[in-house]
């Protein structure tokens, strides 16, 4: 599958499918529980992972900062 993230994220197709992960997590940070506002990918894109709904999650700038391109259990 082709990712609809281009480099800068930008994509209308990615602020759409961003948009619907936010609303579906209630925008809370999956790892910490606080407010979230960013869209990660569970399985890294760089390590294969996809744009699919089940490889993403709404997580706080900070926990996004700092999951960076690993791999991180939710832990809520």
């Amino acid at each position: 599958m082709s990712s609809a993230l281009k480099g800068n994220g930008s994509t209308t197709k990615w602020k759409q499918i961003a948009k619907r992960i936010r609303e579906r997590d209630g925008y809370t940070c999956q790892i910490c529980g606080l407010e979230g506002n960013s869209v990660d990918h569970i399985i890294p894109r760089s390590a294969g992972g996809t744009d699919d709904e089940w490889n993403l999650q709404c997580l706080c700038t900070k926990c996004n900062s700092a999951k960076g391109g690993r791999f991180f259990n939710s832990t809520r």
